[in-house]
This record gives structure tokens, sequence and C-alpha cells, in this order.
């Protein structure tokens, strides 16, 4: 009997450690990811502060749920785009792509410290807006 409770606990020991070191670095991105954090760096010649706030509100709004290792719905206000999406584990950057234009990629973002940081550079100036996961 006292075998067979060894036994259990070693199995179940076993079990913990094998599944906490699964999983591909895809699997571990699937859900939701919203905006935590806006910075920006915009030209104040060309911008309000009521611009920058509708902005920065704007891309909070903004979000991206990873369903599974492909596929990747971008959700804005009124509107939905299911994209694929793949990660390169040489530089943890995310892009996405969309089904008839496979060639065309676009940069999500880089994966760091759990999680996903977008840089873009638009007319304005530059924005960097940092996603979590939920």
């Amino acid at each position: 009997m006292k075998q067979l409770f060894n036994l259990t606990g070693v199995l179940v020991l076993l079990i913990i450690i094998l599944s906490s070191c699964g999983g591909s670095p895809e699997s571990k991105l699937v859900g939701t990811w919203k905006a935590q954090k806006v910075e920006t760096d915009f030209d104040e010649k060309y911008t309000t502060p009521e611009m920058l706030r509708q902005v920065v509100e704007m891309q909070k709004e903004t979000y991206f749920r990873i369903i599974d290792d492909s596929t990747l719905i971008i959700e804005s206000p009124g509107s939905s785009h299911e994209t694929q999406w793949k990660l390169d584990k040489d530089n943890n950057t995310i892009a996405y792509f969309f089904e008839d234009n496979p060639a065309s990629l676009n940069e999500l973002g880089k994966l760091s410290s759990g999680k996903i940081v977008s840089e873009s550079t638009t007319p304005l100036g530059k924005i960097i807006i940092y996603y979590e996961k939920e």
C-alpha cells in the first residue's frame, strides 16, 4: 500500500513537471491582449493635447485575440479583422498577414518580458503600445 502511494506521488510530480515545461512559445501567446500603456512622441507643431488624448484612447480601445497558433483577430470599435500570425523565434517578433496576401507581413510587435511591445512611426511622430495578456 505504501509503495502505491509513493508511485502515485512520483507520477503526480512527473505530470506537473512535464506540463510546466511543455507547450510551444506560440501556445503561450493564446489569449486576449489589451493595451495597458501608450507612449507618444509627437511633434507638438502638428498636434493638440486633445488630438493626442484621442489617439491614445483609440489605441487603448483596439485589442487583439490570439486564438491558436495561427489565428489572430484584431478588434477595434466597429470592426473586426481575422488574420494569420507567426512568431519569429530568433527575435521574438510577432507578425500578421491576411490569408489572401501571405507575402505582405505586418509587424504586430515584439514579445518582451511577457508583454507585446508595438512601436510605429506615423506622420505625427512615434507611438509605442504595451499590450498585456488578460
